[in-house]
């Protein structure tokens, strides 16, 4: 944490390196007594709703490769898209006494019949956006001329709007190779003052060095994944759930009335698009956790915690002797030892209620890998339920089954 008393309130639970050392080992509330908290708290704030003198006005950009090499991904990208949509959706939905969504969806490819750039949405309200459904993958890739001319053009209509705040998603699978107005350096110029006024942006990236072109563009929130459809159903799940957050995150300041000053508010929107992206690898090895994080273990359905990862939930983070499956002090079971159809069910269970608990955080392990005698492979695909979860970490190794490369 960057330690911004503006912020720190609204964005401050259940982050942070499972590393550091946290002494305490007090119970995590049971289930039923979380759920209760929540609603009370949830309806006060309904209660309140007509308190709220300001809203948050989002600009999604979004701004997706419809270049050749594209053509094998073109019904899980309009896939994403469309459900990236809908989750936007359900934002100004969830948030709507705080929020008013808007989308702009920009392609690009230069295949010498169309523009090589062209804006679907122009700033439209969510409300009134139809389904994705023009996209034709061909031609060349003029990356920084999508992304420049977008973004240059969103920026002079929200520059003066202090309520404005902007998403920039960017999908490539391929390196900049046709623009004609943008370089590089004039990208990366206006990508970093935007983000010093406050600009999310994410750069989602396949079949080439994603980590060096992000960086050359001074982006650091970056996801790589695999050129196949899982990689990008897996993409734009994670891109959900991180948007869904950010989302989460700007609802609490305007439900605070947002009262901070000109530059504190920038301080506190570029600490939340710097954690657009937050860690969701679990650690190798985890000796203590911070408040609000639970250590995810695999269990015998009789809740013996003999060995491996469960008897250290039990030693170290509460787990209960005869309770195979649930939260018990700072851990949660799974069971493992059982059919694989069985511990597909009992995964489902826990995304529901990490779903349930955002204030959690939630570090899962190589649960049923190891006496329970499960591949890899097969436990990881049990948990793509919990790609769309921000607050579930997974390892890496199950990440790059699901086609992410975290």
């Amino acid at each position: 944490m960057l330690g911004l008393n503006a912020c720190e309130e609204a964005i401050g639970n259940g982050g942070g390196n499972s590393e550091s050392v946290n002494n305490s080992n007090e119970p995590i509330k049971d289930q039923q007594e979380m759920n209760n908290v929540n609603k009370i708290q949830n309806q006060q704030e309904m209660n309140n709703s007509e308190t709220y003198a300001k809203k948050a006005r989002i600009y999604n950009l979004i701004i997706v490769d419809e270049s050749g090499s594209m053509s094998s991904l073109r019904d899980a990208t309009l896939s994403g898209v469309n459900e990236t949509i809908n989750s936007i959706s359900g934002a100004q939905n969830e948030f709507a006494d705080t929020q008013e969504h808007f989308l702009t969806l920009v392609t690009f490819d230069s295949n010498g019949y169309s523009e090589p750039v062209r804006t679907l949405y122009n700033r439209r309200p969510i409300a009134e956006v139809e389904d994705f459904k023009n996209y034709n993958p061909s031609g060349c890739t003029p990356l920084y001329d999508a992304m420049g001319q977008s973004i240059n053009e969103l920026y002079n209509y929200i520059k003066d709007d202090e309520d404005a705040s902007a998403v920039v998603t960017v999908l490539t699978d391929g390196y900049e190779n046709s623009s004609q107005e943008w370089s590089g350096p004039a990208l990366k110029a206006l990508i970093e003052k935007l983000t010093q006024e406050g600009w999310s942006f994410s750069y989602m990236g396949s079949d080439h060095d994603v980590k060096q072109v992000s960086f050359n563009l001074s982006i650091n929130n970056v996801i790589e994944f695999s050129h196949d459809v899982a990689g990008v159903g897996s993409t734009w799940d994670r891109e959900s759930s991180a948007k869904r957050n950010f989302y989460r995150k700007m609802d609490r300041e305007y439900r605070k009335g947002r009262r901070q000053s000109k530059e504190e508010w920038l301080k506190c929107k570029r600490q939340m698009a710097s954690e657009y992206y937050e860690n969701r690898v679990t650690p190798n090895q985890i000796n203590d956790l911070q408040d609000g994080e639970i250590f995810v273990f695999g269990s015998n359905p009789q809740g013996f915690h003999s060995g491996g990862a469960a008897q250290v939930a039990m030693e170290r983070f509460g787990a209960v002797w005869g309770q195979g499956e649930g939260l018990q002090g700072k851990s949660y079971a799974i069971p493992t030892t059982c059919p694989l159809e069985q511990m597909a069910e009992a995964v489902q269970r826990f995304a529901m209620f990490a779903d349930q608990h955002p204030e959690l955080r939630f570090l899962v392990t190589r649960v049923g890998c190891g006496i329970a005698g499960h591949s890899v492979t097969d436990v990881a695909q049990l948990f793509r339920c919990c790609v769309r979860l921000e607050n579930v970490a997974l390892p890496a190794e199950f990440w790059k089954i699901l086609g992410l490369k975290m």
